[in-house]
């Protein structure tokens, strides 16, 4: 499955810390001292191994059946004869497909809404939800993650045009938010930063600018922080990442 690099360093809990006063590629944040839920075991290889024969998951394999590329209708089944994978082939590459666990529960699908769209949706083995993401034009534009109880736990959406994020939201196990991104204003490259203590009381907000070209963020502004309390404990003020003015 692809999943964004956001996704895969969040998971590690290894990115800039956005209330520490870094001046340049800030996305979101996490420590261990979030309470983090669980978010499931990795997909299963032979599951997995079908996105091979994905082009729109940057899949680059050609699926032979009897000697040609497939072409229609292909299922796949376990041992014991419960359906394992069902897909739709046109000339060796899948066009839609559904796999499914050992037990029955449907594991992932995916299909093309139109000639540059397509989505895919995966589940947990308890039926709950994994992930859902959308494409456009080859290009993730919108990527949700749940933990294995169902709750969301981090979502990411950007401009179509392979542009600046427009949205990253990340989740503890109860739902409260541990940093957020959204986008304030497209044309300037503007997004809001927000990250909050364990609990969910905000720690820090401010304002960063979003190259198009390089995707690096830069501060601006003002950026203000917080105590548990919610009281102000300082403020500083950015002129192209760099701190000016500390009050």
């Amino acid at each position: 499955m692809n999943v964004p690099r956001a996704l895969i360093l969040l998971g590690g809990l290894t990115l800039t810390i956005a209330c520490a006063a870094q001046a340049d590629t800030l996305l979101l944040a996490a420590d261990e001292h979030y309470v983090m839920g669980d978010p499931g075991e990795d997909p299963a290889p032979d599951l997995n191994a079908y996105e091979r024969y994905n082009p729109v998951t940057a899949g680059d394999s050609v699926r032979q059946c009897n000697g040609f590329p497939c072409t229609g209708s292909v299922e796949d089944k376990y041992p014991d004869g419960r359906l394992k994978h069902k897909g739709y082939y046109d000339n060796g590459l899948l066009v839609l497909y559904r796999n499914y666990y050992p037990n029955g529960q449907l594991e992932r699908e995916f299909k093309r809404t139109d000639d540059v769209r397509a989505v895919q949706r995966s589940w947990h083995a308890n039926g709950q939800p994994r992930n859902e993401i959308r494409y456009a034009e080859g290009q993730v534009v919108l990527y949700k993650d749940h933990y294995i109880n169902g709750a969301l736990r981090y979502t990411e959406e950007r401009q179509r045009n392979g542009g600046c994020y427009t949205r990253m939201e990340l989740f503890d196990a109860e739902g409260r938010p541990i940093s957020t991104l959204l986008l304030a204003d497209k044309a300037k490259g503007l997004i809001d930063i927000s990250e909050y203590h364990p609990g969910g009381a905000l720690k820090c907000k401010g304002r960063a600018r979003c190259d198009k070209h390089s995707l690096e963020t830069t501060r601006i502004g003002t950026w203000t922080y917080f105590d548990p309390a919610g009281v102000t404990v300082r403020q500083e003020d950015y002129i192209d990442g760099k701190v000016h003015a500390v009050r």
